[in-house]
């Protein structure tokens, strides 16, 4: 067994020096394609969106309250006068989901917005109330929101 090591021992180095050879040939150097430079051609301007500005629905268009809007516009009320704003808004916004094209939900949410001094909101949502076909006494109400939001 120990001349079996010892001729192992003295053919690893010729093995790995056989292995670790340097090749002869040198390695082919990559070239490159010129680069050629395309001009682009300059971009067209693009015509600027006019700006649209909400348009008030025809009268015929105004939605009628469902009972369930009714009675959720009276609860906003009542627990609006009990001081509890949080749960008003609650309802409101549950009378928008019912009936979204009625007017008159979306105006008192604002009110509410407003004294709880988000005044953009409550000017967004008076112009909502107008652009709904609100009417009469609800229409002078919604713009005179508009005009105490904006002064803010």
């Amino acid at each position: 067994m120990n001349y079996i090591k010892k001729i192992t021992l003295f053919s690893l180095p010729w093995l790995l020096v056989a292995c670790g050879t340097i090749p002869t040939t040198r390695p082919v150097q990559e070239t490159k394609p010129p680069v050629v430079t395309v001009p682009q051609p300059k971009p067209k301007p693009v015509p600027q969106q006019p700006v649209i500005k909400p348009q008030e629905a025809p009268v015929s268009s105004v939605a009628k309250a469902p009972s369930a809007v009714v009675a959720l516009l009276q609860r906003a009320e009542q627990q609006e006068r009990e001081g509890n704003n949080r749960a008003a808004v609650s309802s409101l916004e549950r009378a928008i989901r019912i009936a979204p094209r009625y007017p008159e939900s979306y105006y008192r949410l604002g009110e509410l917005r407003y004294k709880e001094g988000s005044y953009s909101q409550a000017a967004s949502l008076a112009q909502k109330t107008l652009s709904l076909g609100a009417e009469g006494m609800l229409r002078s109400l919604a713009k005179a929101l508009i005009e105490k939001a904006n002064a803010h």
